[in-house]
Protein backbone atom coordinates (compact mmCIF):
# COMPACT_ATOMS: atom_id res chain seq x y z
CA UNK A 1 0.00 0.00 0.00
CA UNK A 2 1.06 3.59 -1.02
CA UNK A 3 1.37 6.24 1.90
CA UNK A 4 0.20 10.03 0.72
CA UNK A 5 3.55 11.35 0.52
CA UNK A 6 5.57 8.55 -1.36
CA UNK A 7 4.85 9.82 -4.56
CA UNK A 8 5.99 13.05 -4.35
CA UNK A 9 8.97 11.91 -1.74
CA UNK A 10 9.60 9.69 -5.01
CA UNK A 11 9.82 12.75 -7.39
CA UNK A 12 11.91 14.32 -5.48
CA UNK A 13 14.52 12.19 -4.90
CA UNK A 14 14.69 11.49 -8.86
CA UNK A 15 14.88 15.10 -9.49
CA UNK A 16 18.16 15.67 -7.30
CA UNK A 17 19.57 12.27 -8.86
CA UNK A 18 18.92 13.24 -12.48
CA UNK A 19 19.67 17.04 -12.45
CA UNK A 20 23.23 18.81 -12.64
CA UNK A 21 25.06 18.45 -9.63
CA UNK A 22 25.36 21.59 -7.15
CA UNK A 23 28.51 23.28 -8.39
CA UNK A 24 27.05 23.26 -11.67
CA UNK A 25 23.78 24.23 -10.28
CA UNK A 26 24.97 26.84 -8.39
CA UNK A 27 26.50 28.50 -11.45
CA UNK A 28 23.81 28.14 -13.43
CA UNK A 29 21.41 29.79 -11.06
CA UNK A 30 24.04 32.79 -10.39
CA UNK A 31 24.31 33.36 -14.41
CA UNK A 32 20.12 34.02 -13.49
CA UNK A 33 20.76 36.20 -11.09
CA UNK A 34 23.31 38.20 -12.83
CA UNK A 35 21.12 38.48 -15.72
CA UNK A 36 18.09 39.72 -14.14
CA UNK A 37 16.30 37.35 -12.47
CA UNK A 38 14.94 38.15 -9.17
CA UNK A 39 14.50 36.10 -5.63
CA UNK A 40 11.10 34.84 -6.86
CA UNK A 41 12.51 33.53 -10.02
CA UNK A 42 15.60 31.66 -8.73
CA UNK A 43 13.44 30.07 -5.97
CA UNK A 44 11.20 28.49 -8.46
CA UNK A 45 13.92 27.43 -10.41
CA UNK A 46 15.56 25.92 -6.94
CA UNK A 47 11.83 24.48 -6.56
CA UNK A 48 11.83 22.89 -9.89
CA UNK A 49 14.83 21.01 -9.58
CA UNK A 50 14.53 20.25 -6.02
CA UNK A 51 11.13 18.95 -6.44
CA UNK A 52 9.89 20.67 -3.50
CA UNK A 53 8.29 24.45 -2.63
CA UNK A 54 10.87 26.68 -1.70
CA UNK A 55 10.75 30.05 0.22
CA UNK A 56 13.50 33.05 1.62
CA UNK A 57 12.86 34.53 4.91
CA UNK A 58 14.86 37.44 6.75
CA UNK A 59 16.20 36.93 10.08
CA UNK A 60 13.15 38.58 11.47
CA UNK A 61 10.76 35.93 9.69
CA UNK A 62 9.52 38.12 7.16
CA UNK A 63 8.80 35.95 3.81
CA UNK A 64 11.08 37.61 1.11
CA UNK A 65 9.66 35.46 -1.58
CA UNK A 66 8.55 32.19 -2.65
CA UNK A 67 8.80 30.23 -4.97
CA UNK A 68 5.10 29.65 -5.91
CA UNK A 69 5.30 33.96 -6.16
CA UNK A 70 2.87 34.60 -3.39
CA UNK A 71 3.41 36.96 -0.46
CA UNK A 72 1.66 38.31 2.58
CA UNK A 73 2.01 38.31 6.21
CA UNK A 74 0.19 35.11 6.40
CA UNK A 75 2.86 33.53 5.04
CA UNK A 76 5.59 34.81 7.65
CA UNK A 77 8.04 32.50 9.31
CA UNK A 78 8.24 32.33 13.38
CA UNK A 79 10.85 34.41 14.03
CA UNK A 80 12.11 31.98 16.65
CA UNK A 81 12.29 28.77 14.52
CA UNK A 82 14.53 31.09 12.17
CA UNK A 83 16.62 32.64 15.03
CA UNK A 84 17.22 29.42 16.28
CA UNK A 85 18.21 27.36 12.89
CA UNK A 86 20.53 30.55 12.33
CA UNK A 87 21.87 30.06 15.54
CA UNK A 88 22.78 26.54 15.05
CA UNK A 89 24.64 27.24 11.69
CA UNK A 90 26.85 29.67 13.49
CA UNK A 91 27.68 26.47 15.89
CA UNK A 92 27.87 24.33 13.10
CA UNK A 93 25.25 22.40 14.00
CA UNK A 94 23.16 20.04 11.68
CA UNK A 95 23.72 16.51 10.27
CA UNK A 96 25.37 17.60 7.39
CA UNK A 97 28.40 19.79 7.88
CA UNK A 98 27.64 23.79 7.19
CA UNK A 99 23.96 23.16 6.50
CA UNK A 100 21.06 24.14 9.00
CA UNK A 101 19.05 21.03 9.70
CA UNK A 102 16.28 22.73 11.75
CA UNK A 103 12.63 23.43 10.74
CA UNK A 104 10.99 26.23 10.96
CA UNK A 105 7.17 27.04 11.14
CA UNK A 106 5.59 29.71 9.09
CA UNK A 107 2.09 31.09 9.67
CA UNK A 108 0.03 29.38 7.24
CA UNK A 109 1.21 26.05 8.71
CA UNK A 110 4.01 24.86 6.07
CA UNK A 111 7.45 23.54 7.78
CA UNK A 112 10.33 23.44 5.89
CA UNK A 113 14.54 23.13 6.80
CA UNK A 114 16.74 26.08 7.06
CA UNK A 115 19.75 26.90 4.90
CA UNK A 116 21.66 30.43 5.88
CA UNK A 117 21.81 32.68 3.18
CA UNK A 118 24.81 35.26 4.05
CA UNK A 119 28.66 36.11 3.77
CA UNK A 120 31.02 36.41 6.12
CA UNK A 121 29.58 38.66 9.09
CA UNK A 122 26.62 39.66 6.70
CA UNK A 123 23.26 37.69 6.78
CA UNK A 124 19.95 37.71 4.71
CA UNK A 125 18.08 35.16 6.91
CA UNK A 126 17.12 31.53 5.52
CA UNK A 127 16.42 28.97 2.44
CA UNK A 128 13.40 26.92 3.62
CA UNK A 129 13.00 23.98 1.74
CA UNK A 130 9.03 21.95 2.15
CA UNK A 131 9.38 19.44 4.50
CA UNK A 132 10.20 15.97 3.78
CA UNK A 133 14.05 17.05 2.65
CA UNK A 134 17.05 15.30 1.94
CA UNK A 135 20.80 16.01 2.18
CA UNK A 136 20.81 15.79 -1.58
CA UNK A 137 17.80 18.46 -1.43
CA UNK A 138 19.72 20.47 1.19
CA UNK A 139 23.03 20.66 -0.94
CA UNK A 140 21.19 21.94 -3.80
CA UNK A 141 19.52 24.57 -1.70
CA UNK A 142 22.90 25.80 -0.49
CA UNK A 143 24.23 26.00 -3.73
CA UNK A 144 21.40 28.55 -4.54
CA UNK A 145 22.40 30.87 -1.74
CA UNK A 146 25.08 32.71 -4.13
CA UNK A 147 22.46 34.07 -6.53
CA UNK A 148 20.05 34.99 -3.72
CA UNK A 149 23.07 36.93 -2.06
CA UNK A 150 23.58 38.65 -6.04
CA UNK A 151 19.98 39.50 -5.99
CA UNK A 152 19.99 41.27 -2.62
CA UNK A 153 22.95 43.51 -3.44
CA UNK A 154 21.47 44.65 -6.48
CA UNK A 155 18.00 45.48 -4.28
CA UNK A 156 19.98 46.93 -1.47
CA UNK A 157 22.64 49.01 -3.02
CA UNK A 158 22.74 50.37 -6.35
CA UNK A 159 25.82 50.93 -7.69
CA UNK A 160 27.15 54.94 -7.60
CA UNK A 161 25.75 56.52 -10.24
CA UNK A 162 29.16 57.67 -11.61
CA UNK A 163 28.97 54.31 -13.01
CA UNK A 164 26.09 54.39 -14.51
CA UNK A 165 27.13 53.43 -17.92
CA UNK A 166 29.64 50.69 -19.04
CA UNK A 167 32.86 53.09 -20.16
CA UNK A 168 32.84 54.21 -17.07
CA UNK A 169 32.90 51.28 -15.05
CA UNK A 170 35.92 50.07 -17.39
CA UNK A 171 37.42 53.23 -16.49
CA UNK A 172 37.24 52.77 -12.94
CA UNK A 173 38.50 49.28 -13.36
CA UNK A 174 41.67 50.57 -14.85
CA UNK A 175 42.25 52.85 -11.90
CA UNK A 176 42.08 50.33 -9.96
CA UNK A 177 40.31 49.90 -6.13
CA UNK A 178 39.88 52.78 -4.01
CA UNK A 179 41.77 51.65 -0.29
CA UNK A 180 39.64 51.49 2.89
CA UNK A 181 39.31 55.28 4.29
CA UNK A 182 40.79 56.40 0.93
CA UNK A 183 37.59 59.21 1.36
CA UNK A 184 34.65 59.31 -0.75
CA UNK A 185 34.23 57.98 -4.42
CA UNK A 186 34.00 59.91 -7.48
CA UNK A 187 30.79 61.74 -8.07
CA UNK A 188 29.22 61.82 -11.66
CA UNK A 189 31.32 65.14 -12.38
CA UNK A 190 34.52 62.88 -11.78
CA UNK A 191 34.34 60.28 -14.22
CA UNK A 192 36.64 61.80 -16.76
CA UNK A 193 39.35 60.99 -14.05
CA UNK A 194 38.27 58.80 -11.42
CA UNK A 195 40.09 58.37 -8.22
CA UNK A 196 38.89 54.62 -7.21
CA UNK A 197 35.80 52.93 -6.35
CA UNK A 198 35.57 50.22 -3.57
CA UNK A 199 35.62 46.90 -5.25
CA UNK A 200 32.22 46.46 -3.91
CA UNK A 201 30.91 49.25 -5.66
CA UNK A 202 32.75 47.82 -8.75
CA UNK A 203 31.38 43.99 -8.52
CA UNK A 204 28.10 45.95 -8.55
CA UNK A 205 28.23 47.86 -11.68
CA UNK A 206 30.21 45.01 -13.65
CA UNK A 207 26.47 43.06 -12.67
CA UNK A 208 24.46 45.95 -13.65
CA UNK A 209 26.21 45.56 -17.09
CA UNK A 210 26.55 41.55 -17.27
CA UNK A 211 30.04 41.24 -16.23
CA UNK A 212 31.35 38.66 -13.67
CA UNK A 213 34.29 40.42 -11.91
CA UNK A 214 33.86 37.79 -9.48
CA UNK A 215 35.07 35.20 -12.30
CA UNK A 216 37.94 34.83 -14.19
CA UNK A 217 37.95 37.57 -16.84
CA UNK A 218 40.60 39.16 -19.19
CA UNK A 219 40.84 42.84 -20.50
CA UNK A 220 41.12 43.14 -24.24
CA UNK A 221 42.64 46.44 -26.17
CA UNK A 222 41.58 46.65 -29.52
CA UNK A 223 43.40 48.94 -31.98
CA UNK A 224 42.48 50.00 -35.40
CA UNK A 225 45.22 50.39 -37.69
CA UNK A 226 42.61 51.81 -40.58
CA UNK A 227 42.18 54.84 -41.89
CA UNK A 228 38.33 55.73 -41.83
CA UNK A 229 38.01 56.48 -37.40
CA UNK A 230 33.87 56.56 -38.66
CA UNK A 231 33.19 53.07 -39.68
CA UNK A 232 35.73 51.88 -36.04
CA UNK A 233 33.54 53.68 -33.93
CA UNK A 234 30.22 52.77 -35.61
CA UNK A 235 31.59 49.01 -36.08
CA UNK A 236 32.17 49.24 -32.18
CA UNK A 237 28.68 50.40 -31.33
CA UNK A 238 27.73 46.94 -33.08
CA UNK A 239 29.61 44.65 -31.04
CA UNK A 240 27.43 42.57 -28.87
CA UNK A 241 29.73 43.59 -25.61
CA UNK A 242 30.17 47.04 -24.13
CA UNK A 243 33.40 49.14 -24.61
CA UNK A 244 35.72 51.91 -23.88
CA UNK A 245 36.68 53.73 -26.73
CA UNK A 246 39.77 55.60 -27.06
CA UNK A 247 40.19 57.12 -30.16
CA UNK A 248 42.06 54.23 -32.57
CA UNK A 249 41.98 51.91 -29.23
CA UNK A 250 39.40 50.50 -27.11
CA UNK A 251 38.92 48.33 -24.37
CA UNK A 252 35.96 45.60 -22.93
CA UNK A 253 36.24 42.62 -20.66
CA UNK A 254 36.87 38.67 -21.74
CA UNK A 255 34.81 36.17 -20.12
CA UNK A 256 34.01 32.26 -20.53
CA UNK A 257 36.41 29.03 -20.78
CA UNK A 258 38.50 30.45 -23.71
CA UNK A 259 39.30 34.23 -23.35
CA UNK A 260 41.82 33.65 -26.58
CA UNK A 261 38.85 32.40 -29.15
CA UNK A 262 36.29 35.05 -27.80
CA UNK A 263 39.08 37.30 -28.39
CA UNK A 264 39.09 36.04 -32.02
CA UNK A 265 35.42 36.56 -32.40
CA UNK A 266 35.74 39.66 -31.64
CA UNK A 267 38.18 40.62 -33.77
CA UNK A 268 37.11 39.00 -37.06
CA UNK A 269 33.56 40.73 -35.97
CA UNK A 270 34.95 43.92 -36.29
CA UNK A 271 37.10 43.14 -39.21
CA UNK A 272 34.00 42.43 -41.14
CA UNK A 273 32.95 46.07 -40.32
CA UNK A 274 36.10 47.88 -41.08
CA UNK A 275 37.79 45.41 -43.77
CA UNK A 276 40.41 43.11 -43.03
CA UNK A 277 43.65 43.04 -41.03
CA UNK A 278 42.98 46.49 -39.78
CA UNK A 279 42.06 45.40 -36.00
CA UNK A 280 44.95 44.17 -33.61
CA UNK A 281 43.37 42.58 -30.44
CA UNK A 282 45.51 41.96 -27.24
CA UNK A 283 44.34 40.39 -23.99
CA UNK A 284 46.11 40.83 -20.57
CA UNK A 285 46.11 38.05 -17.63
CA UNK A 286 43.23 36.32 -16.63
CA UNK A 287 42.02 37.58 -13.07
CA UNK A 288 39.37 36.81 -10.72
CA UNK A 289 38.38 40.17 -8.50
CA UNK A 290 37.52 43.75 -9.50
CA UNK A 291 40.80 44.54 -7.67
CA UNK A 292 42.99 42.71 -9.98
CA UNK A 293 41.44 43.82 -13.37
CA UNK A 294 43.55 46.51 -12.86
CA UNK A 295 46.55 44.67 -13.95
CA UNK A 296 44.82 42.66 -16.67
CA UNK A 297 44.21 46.16 -18.06
CA UNK A 298 48.23 47.39 -17.70
CA UNK A 299 49.20 43.91 -19.19
CA UNK A 300 46.46 44.37 -21.99
CA UNK A 301 47.63 47.63 -23.16
CA UNK A 302 51.23 47.35 -22.98
CA UNK A 303 50.91 43.78 -25.35
CA UNK A 304 48.25 45.61 -27.88
CA UNK A 305 51.43 48.85 -27.58
CA UNK A 306 53.73 46.01 -28.68
CA UNK A 307 51.32 44.61 -30.93
CA UNK A 308 51.14 47.93 -33.09
CA UNK A 309 54.66 48.20 -33.48
CA UNK A 310 54.58 45.14 -35.12
CA UNK A 311 52.76 45.44 -38.55
CA UNK A 312 53.54 41.82 -40.02
CA UNK A 313 52.96 40.04 -36.90
CA UNK A 314 50.04 37.71 -36.20
CA UNK A 315 46.80 39.83 -35.72
CA UNK A 316 46.14 38.85 -31.96
CA UNK A 317 48.56 38.64 -28.66
CA UNK A 318 46.48 37.06 -26.00
CA UNK A 319 48.66 36.83 -22.77
CA UNK A 320 48.92 33.42 -22.72
CA UNK A 321 50.84 33.64 -25.66
CA UNK A 322 53.23 36.22 -25.06
CA UNK A 323 55.89 34.06 -24.21
CA UNK A 324 59.01 36.02 -22.26
CA UNK A 325 56.38 39.08 -21.92
CA UNK A 326 54.21 36.98 -19.52
CA UNK A 327 57.41 36.78 -17.15
CA UNK A 328 58.44 40.61 -17.89
CA UNK A 329 54.98 42.52 -18.00
CA UNK A 330 55.45 41.59 -13.75
CA UNK A 331 58.83 43.35 -13.60
CA UNK A 332 59.24 47.03 -12.59
CA UNK A 333 60.69 49.24 -15.63
CA UNK A 334 63.49 50.37 -13.66
CA UNK A 335 64.76 46.75 -13.19
CA UNK A 336 64.26 45.93 -16.95
CA UNK A 337 66.15 49.10 -18.24
CA UNK A 338 68.81 48.24 -16.02
CA UNK A 339 69.07 44.45 -17.30
CA UNK A 340 68.51 45.81 -21.17
CA UNK A 341 71.59 48.22 -20.33
CA UNK A 342 73.43 46.12 -18.76
CA UNK A 343 73.20 43.35 -21.21
CA UNK A 344 72.76 45.28 -24.64
CA UNK A 345 74.51 48.54 -24.02
CA UNK A 346 76.94 48.33 -25.95
CA UNK A 347 74.87 47.91 -29.34
CA UNK A 348 71.78 49.79 -27.65
CA UNK A 349 72.00 52.51 -29.96
CA UNK A 350 72.12 50.28 -33.30
CA UNK A 351 69.11 49.15 -34.59
CA UNK A 352 70.94 47.12 -37.31
CA UNK A 353 72.47 45.57 -35.19
CA UNK A 354 69.86 44.33 -32.72
CA UNK A 355 68.02 43.49 -35.67
CA UNK A 356 70.55 41.31 -36.78
CA UNK A 357 70.69 39.49 -32.95
CA UNK A 358 67.60 39.16 -33.15
CA UNK A 359 67.11 37.02 -36.39
CA UNK A 360 70.27 35.88 -35.23
CA UNK A 361 69.06 34.13 -32.06
CA UNK A 362 65.70 33.04 -34.01
CA UNK A 363 67.41 30.96 -36.82
CA UNK A 364 70.42 29.13 -34.36
CA UNK A 365 73.00 31.24 -36.12
CA UNK A 366 72.00 30.82 -39.65
CA UNK A 367 73.80 33.29 -42.33
CA UNK A 368 71.34 32.45 -45.35
CA UNK A 369 68.37 33.06 -43.16
CA UNK A 370 69.41 36.23 -41.50
CA UNK A 371 70.47 37.63 -44.97
CA UNK A 372 67.02 36.36 -46.64
CA UNK A 373 65.16 38.24 -43.57
CA UNK A 374 67.37 41.25 -43.46
CA UNK A 375 67.65 41.61 -46.80
CA UNK A 376 71.57 41.43 -46.71
CA UNK A 377 74.54 39.41 -48.06
CA UNK A 378 75.66 37.05 -46.35
CA UNK A 379 78.70 38.51 -46.20
CA UNK A 380 76.89 41.97 -44.29
CA UNK A 381 75.78 39.29 -41.88
CA UNK A 382 78.72 37.98 -40.88
CA UNK A 383 80.63 41.44 -40.53
CA UNK A 384 77.74 42.13 -37.83
CA UNK A 385 77.48 39.06 -35.95
CA UNK A 386 81.27 39.55 -35.82
CA UNK A 387 80.88 43.26 -34.01
CA UNK A 388 78.31 42.13 -32.13
CA UNK A 389 80.49 39.38 -30.64
CA UNK A 390 83.56 41.87 -30.34
CA UNK A 391 81.27 44.54 -28.94
CA UNK A 392 79.46 42.73 -26.32
CA UNK A 393 82.38 40.11 -25.56
CA UNK A 394 80.41 36.58 -25.76
CA UNK A 395 78.82 34.33 -28.22
CA UNK A 396 75.59 35.18 -28.95
CA UNK A 397 75.01 31.45 -29.45
CA UNK A 398 76.38 29.81 -26.11
CA UNK A 399 73.25 28.39 -24.46
CA UNK A 400 73.36 30.54 -21.13
CA UNK A 401 73.95 33.46 -23.48
CA UNK A 402 71.73 33.16 -25.61
CA UNK A 403 68.98 32.83 -23.05
CA UNK A 404 70.15 35.94 -21.34
CA UNK A 405 70.13 38.29 -25.05
CA UNK A 406 66.63 36.65 -25.80
CA UNK A 407 64.97 38.28 -22.25
CA UNK A 408 67.23 41.53 -23.02
CA UNK A 409 65.65 41.89 -26.36
CA UNK A 410 62.13 40.81 -25.51
CA UNK A 411 62.60 43.55 -22.73
CA UNK A 412 63.48 45.94 -24.54
CA UNK A 413 60.99 45.69 -26.97
CA UNK A 414 58.34 46.17 -23.90
CA UNK A 415 59.97 49.09 -22.69
CA UNK A 416 59.67 50.81 -25.80
CA UNK A 417 56.14 49.96 -26.26
CA UNK A 418 55.83 51.30 -22.91
CA UNK A 419 56.24 54.84 -24.23
CA UNK A 420 53.47 57.14 -24.31
CA UNK A 421 54.05 58.08 -27.72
Amino acid sequence: MTRPNELPAARARLSVATGPPPAAFAQALAELAFGGAGWPGLLAALAQRVGAACRLVSEAGELLAASDGAAGDARDADPGDVRRALTGSRAGGGPVAGVVAGRVRCADGWTGRAVPVGAGQRRLGALLVAEPVTTGQLDLARAATTALLIDAVRRESPPPPALADAAAVLRALRAGVRPPGAGEPPGPGDVADPRGFTEADLLRAGAAHGWRLDLPHAVAGIGYTGAQPRRWASALSWLDRPVLAEGRRAWTLLHGDDVEREATRLRARLDQIVGAGQVRVASGALVSGAARTAVSFRDADRLLRLLLRQPDAPPELPFGRAGLHQVLLAVPDERLRWFVQRHLGPIGHRDDLLRTLDCWLATGGSRQAVSERLHLHRNSVGYRVGLIKRLLGVDPLAPDTATVLRTALAARELLAASDPG
